[in-house]
């Protein structure tokens, strides 16, 4: 009897400890910046953050998750342009104080313009930034764009291949017909399967979210690959083609044509790519029941920002 008192007391005991061993864990305090306290941005870089909803038919009243998160960064005077991209699963502290997922902080601040303040908040007071110009799209105008240019250019790996292949898309969606690894030309549609691929490795053997981020950035230079030659003249109606396909935004016209010129003036430069947070600096963490990663703020926010200002220049005030 005592054994049997004994084995059934050790029992209790292993299951007493499953929950705590499955437990959320408590994040650390994240070091926000109040806005009044972030660096101002340096005179001739440019941010333009890209919003990408996760969904083919976005109602404008209720965007949901922003799955897709880019910031185009250029410097006129240092002549460069760089894309950073930012994880999905990136805990943050949102601007009413509390911890969430930085794709969730959309829907939770009204799910519609008010959502996307806060986000680009969000996104400033973490990395010490001051993104005021941003665009917000949803797949089917991502596809809608990709195909006004007249697709991209991809290169995938067999296993990559093989997921496409078993997905539903149109045989048509790549030129050759897909069959395995190699260089395709992708229509928007097929891109846009691309860049949501989330559980096969990458070209560069990366999966999860991680994986998807260097998908996005693939795609965006491979636009701007096809775009080096492009006229003012075609530029323009791919921009209208832009502005029609885009469900908010904080420019004017007259900012979409001042950035207009300065991407034309800037074809043919080589992107540099980063993706927030580095290797290293962040670590997987439950929070609330939510798959979360807790990243090193002060390591990832100083890597930014050499990433950014690596050949800053002083020009002096005209």
């Amino acid at each position: 009897m005592k054994k049997w008192l004994s084995l059934l007391l050790a029992l209790c005991l292993l299951i007493s400890c499953v929950p705590l061993a499955l437990a959320d864990e408590e994040p650390a305090p994240i070091p926000v910046i109040p806005e009044s306290e972030i660096t101002p941005t340096p005179k001739g870089i440019h941010h333009y953050m890209l919003i990408c909803m996760d969904s083919w038919a976005t109602d404008p009243k209720n965007l949901g998750h922003s799955d897709g998160l880019i910031l185009v960064s250029v410097d006129e005077y240092a002549r460069r342009v760089m894309l950073t991209s930012f994880i999905r699963d990136m805990l943050i502290q949102r601007p009413d104080g509390k911890f969430g997922r930085i794709n969730n902080v959309v829907g939770y601040f009204g799910a519609n313009q008010a959502g996307i303040d806060a986000l680009i908040t969000t996104i400033n007071t973490h990395f010490n930034l001051k993104i005021e110009d941003y665009i917000v799209v949803d797949f089917q105008q991502v596809q809608n764009i990709i195909d006004a240019i007249g697709g991209v250019d991809i290169t995938i790996t067999d296993r990559e291949a093989q997921y496409l292949r078993n997905y539903s898309i149109s045989r048509s969606s790549t030129t050759p017909e897909l069959a395995g690894g190699g260089t395709y030309h992708f229509s928007g549609h097929a891109a846009v399967i691309y860049m949501r691929i989330r559980k096969v490795a990458n070209i560069e053997g990366e999966t999860q979210d991680v994986g998807r981020t260097r998908r996005a950035r693939i795609v965006l230079t491979s636009i701007a690959e096809s775009l080096k030659d492009i006229s003012y003249e075609d530029a323009t109606k791919l921009l209208d083609v832009v502005i029609e396909n885009t469900i908010f935004t904080s420019m004017s016209a007259m900012d979409m044509l001042s950035a207009l010129d300065l991407a034309m003036d800037l074809r043919g430069t080589e992107i540099e790519q980063i993706r927030m947070p580095i290797d290293g600096a962040y670590e997987s963490m439950p929070v609330a029941g939510m798959a979360t990663q807790q990243i090193d703020w002060l390591v990832n926010r100083e890597a930014l920002h050499t990433f950014l200002l690596d050949s800053f220049v002083v020009v002096e005030d005209e």
